[in-house]
């Protein structure tokens, strides 16, 4: 099999629109330009940069742009005809006669590697003779670059296809029926429909399903209009914004035939917004460059293996990663960003790390399937945080001890910026536990006590146990744990009973804990470690590659 690098904005344009007696801009038919704008090939920039294309906003009726100095109008995207105007002429996109997606939900059974050619013929085989009519869908990509192949694909063995909407219920029944681990799986059918109509003055465009829009000049930003402040464009949204963009915005169908705006823009643009947002711009520069270097792990990782029925490969929310355009850049974060130039996190034996992090794991990162469920990754494997590795496990026995001490050889105590998530106490009375939980667990009674059931490799509390008078009920999952009690700083604490109706949670940490502590990141580059030595502290078996 071989592999080819492609350049250019070009192999994400989509239907071309032409004037009267225009030549063509290429050879490719629409249907195969709506269809790039769909899939998970990977391309680049004619500087040699991963080109990401990021969702703006989504479900509305109207989407308006503008830009200093105009904006170019691509009906064909780069390299086909063009419509300038000038100014900062606002654009109104609007949509005629939608027809939306037709898009069905398939309950995964089994996943497995594409060289797997006997376990998929095996899975396959199973299931036809339980009754179903398996189906293999491969996700992720694959890219060569730098002599280095990137191959983050699998294959998902899926059976049962159902409206959209209705998969995670009919996953639930597989899963009980047949006693196996399942999920669920969106195919895209028939994409969404429509003509695409943009105004600006006099001026009227329409095109089938999508427009590009560039800035006439190449350091302008585009704004989109009232972009909501929480990224994703969700119904929870409380407020809008003007948010700025480098590169290129698109504006096409949603799933329902509303609009959708989405971003094309350069990693190192994209990162520039991001990394501010993961981590403190006045962290040391060794520290920041770790984040950098983790976050453009995180989104090569991420390409082709999310949002497979959209016109775009990230969203914007914490699904994806964050993303509220430009703007948000600063010149010590965006520095680590361009000295980092396409360096990711290699695991020893070939792939890119599954990058995870939290801010701080308060002396003691976490296991990947403790957190989350799944296979183990020895890649993050929860470990002390601190140089001498002092402690293998936090358990019942010793996490009273290991939460009264003071913790000065843990990375993550090493800075002033970590302090307050280092070690923490919550109070929590008993009667307000009671009236929190009753409307979702009615059969407790008043709540009596908290006991921890199981812990992790970090003392983290995996199952935790709710008395009650009238019942006993067992949460499980760190999140899970952590919102059910009021929105705890993370699940590795203890509990205290102060017999005056009050309980005592004395913690550690902020956040799930696996992979990369943050704060520990800070601590180590505090003591002079490279950004190379802290990634390989916090993810087991690898080492930074350049690959462009």
């Amino acid at each position: 099999m071989h592999f080819r690098r492609v350049v250019g904005l070009a192999c994400l344009t989509a239907l071309a629109w032409l004037p009267s007696g225009a030549a063509l801009a290429d050879e490719t038919s629409a249907t195969d330009k709506l269809r790039i704008l769909y899939s998970t090939r990977f391309t680049f920039t004619d500087d040699g940069l991963p080109l990401v294309t990021v969702q703006i906003v989504g479900n509305r009726k109207e989407v308006k742009v503008r830009a200093k100095g105009g904006l170019a109008v691509r009906p064909d995207g780069q390299g086909g005809a063009t419509v300038d105007t000038d100014g900062e002429a606002a654009w109104t996109i609007t949509a005629e006669n939608t027809k939306p997606a037709v898009i069905l939900d398939w309950t995964v059974v089994d996943v497995l590697q594409p060289e797997d050619a006997s376990g998929i013929a095996n899975a396959l085989t199973t299931w036809k003779a339980r009754g179903f009519d398996p189906r293999p869908f491969e996700i992720g990509t694959v890219f060569g670059t730098g002599g280095e192949l990137i191959d983050t694909r699998e294959v998902r063995i899926a059976i049962d296809p159902v409206a959209a909407g209705k998969g995670a219920a009919r996953a639930t029944e597989v899963a009980k029926r047949f006693g196996v681990a399942t999920s669920t799986h969106q195919e895209l059918v028939r994409r969404p429909s429509g003509t695409i109509v943009a105004r600006s003055g006099a001026t009227v465009i329409r095109n089938p399903s999508v427009v590009w829009f560039s800035a006439r000049r190449s350091s302008e930003t585009i704004t989109v209009a009232d972009v909501p402040t929480n990224a994703g464009g969700s119904q929870m949204d409380t407020g809008t914004e003007d948010r700025r963009y480098w590169g290129a915005v698109y504006v096409t169908l949603d799933h329902d035939g509303s609009l959708i705006a989405a971003n094309a823009v350069s990693e190192d643009k994209l990162l520039a917004g991001l990394v501010p947002a993961e981590m403190y711009a006045d962290a040391p520069p060794q520290a920041l460059e770790a984040q950098a270097i983790a976050a453009r792990t995180e989104l090569l990782q991420k390409i082709g293996r999310r949002n497979l029925t959209d016109p775009f490969l990230l969203c914007s929310t914490q699904q994806c990663q964050v993303y509220a355009g430009a703007g948000k850049e600063d010149p010590r974060t965006t520095r680590a960003v361009e000295n980092t130039r396409g360096e990711v996190v290699l695991r020893d034996g070939g792939g890119l790390v599954d990058i995870r992090y939290s801010a701080s794991c308060g002396g003691h990162t976490e296991d990947n399937d403790a957190i989350w469920g799944g296979d183990p990754d020895p890649s993050l494997r929860g470990r002390s945080d601190d140089a001498k590795a002092s402690l293998s496990k936090v358990t019942d026995d010793n996490v009273d001890a290991f939460l009264r001490t003071e913790g000065k050889d843990a990375w993550c105590a090493h800075t002033k910026l970590g302090a307050s998530k280092f070690r923490w106490t919550e109070k929590l009375s008993l009667d307000d536990l009671t009236t929190r939980l009753s409307p979702t667990y009615p059969e407790l009674g008043r709540v009596t006590a908290l006991v921890a059931k199981q812990r992790g490799t970090s003392g983290r509390i995996m199952v935790l146990t709710i008395k009650g008078t009238k019942h006993t009920v067992e949460l499980t999952g760190d999140l899970n744990i952590r919102r059910t009690l009021g929105g705890l700083k993370s699940t590795l604490f203890e509990i205290e009973d102060t017999k005056d109706g009050k309980l005592v949670l004395r913690g550690a940490g902020f956040g799930h804990g696996v992979g990369m502590c943050q704060m520990g990141a800070i601590g180590m580059a505090e003591a002079g470690k490279p950004h190379a030595e802290i990634l390989k502290h916090y993810y087991r078996g690898t080492h930074v590659h350049k690959l462009y």
